[in-house]
């Protein structure tokens, strides 16, 4: 177990920090690449955070000029990459800090920014009702497109809704929408809406599903696509509401347990809005899925990566035998979720989500 880092062991904490976020994290999110690296070789004792909004900053400034000059692609471009910046901005915080707060307000502005100029592509903020509140959602399709399959990806504990942007623009370039959802005990969703993830997170899968045919009149098939422990999210959507005909999980475990290092745990019980390790272990077991009692209709498809140093191919392959069209797909050398390899990634599973579900 991890010994807690201190402000004054900053070496300890950039370390630690760079394991969470590592430079094909920061890429695979949609940083600038320059920005990237800056941020990965920044002076230790520079705050994260503080050098990542700088970064964030410099392309607001940019966008802005741009936006002003008429040039509404490099304005879009711009706002996104401050979007990936200030996302890795407020990583730095594992638990509900005001800065932590306020740095995703601020990453929640700068892509709606992107959405208002972007011609190409609808990106419009859903707030999908649930419980006594509310949750976060954007749906993403190409302009002009018919109703047709929407897939809903989600992030695990500290990556959430514009940090997928890049796979929700992919599937509407194959004629497909998405839904970047941010469940309970995530993103603007805890931080906002005020609600914390527990056994009935599928609920809030299926009201997005009822907000989309709501909206678009759409009434087939749906996708559903977790990355990281939200793997784990979308399966458990996928056996609990029989609209979901595709499943992807990308590195997930079917039983999590509190994992033993400092970050983890803490991120743990901000998602979970528990206190304790004892308690965030109640919460997981909740969530765990028993492919001998439970089963979904939808094709599954899982990805592994053969150096993820959070989740073993063992943990994965229970999730293949919860369906009986199971797929799954190893990349050797890949890192948790595959970020290293980001583009053969996205560009995968998109074309297998466009197969299962068709295109509009």
């Amino acid at each position: 177990m991890d010994a807690p880092i201190s402000a004054e062991d900053p070496a300890k904490l950039r370390a630690a920090l760079l394991r969470a976020m590592p430079l094909s994290r920061m890429l695979d999110y949609g940083m600038d690449h320059g920005d990237a690296v800056h941020l990965a070789n920044a002076a230790v004792s520079e705050p994260w955070h503080e050098v990542a909004t700088r970064l964030a900053e410099a392309q607001l400034t940019r966008a802005e000029a741009a936006a002003d000059r008429g040039d509404v692609e490099t304005a879009v471009a711009c706002y996104r990459r401050a979007t990936a910046s200030l996302i890795f901005a407020q990583m730095a915080f594992n638990t509900d800090h005001p800065a932590k707060r306020a740095l995703y307000v601020r990453l929640t502005r700068a892509y709606q920014a992107a959405a208002e100029l972007d011609t190409e592509l609808r990106v419009e903020r859903l707030s999908i009702p649930f419980r006594q509140s509310h949750c976060t959602a954007w749906f993403v399709s190409r302009s002009g497109a018919r109703p047709g399959p929407t897939v809903v990806i989600v992030g695990g504990q500290s990556g959430w809704g514009p940090a997928f942007h890049r796979q929700a623009e992919a599937l509407a370039r194959r004629g497909l929408s998405a839904v970047l959802l941010e469940t309970p005990g995530q993103g603007d969703t805890r931080m906002a809406g005020g609600l914390h993830l527990d056994g009935n997170v599928d609920r809030a899968f299926s009201a997005a599903l009822d907000a989309v045919r709501a909206r678009t009149g759409y009434d087939g098939r749906y996708g559903v696509w977790g990355n990281s422990f939200g793997g784990l999210l979308a399966a458990r959507a996928a056996v609990h509401d029989s609209r979901f005909g595709a499943c992807c999980v990308n590195g997930a475990d079917a039983k999590p347990e509190p994992l033993p290092f400092r970050t983890a745990r803490e991120q743990s019980r901000a998602l979970l809005g528990v206190d304790t390790d004892d308690e965030a272990a109640a919460v997981f077991r909740t969530l765990w899925l028993d492919p001998a009692v439970e089963r979904t209709s939808a094709a599954m498809l899982v990805l592994h990566g053969g150096n993820d140093p959070l989740v073993s191919l063992d943990q994965q392959k229970v999730f293949l035998d919860l369906s009986a069209h199971p797929t799954l797909r190893v990349w050797d050398d890949g890192d948790h979720t595959m970020y290293n390899h980001s583009a053969e990634r996205t560009e995968f599973v998109c074309d297998w989500f466009r197969a299962q579900l068709g295109r509009a």
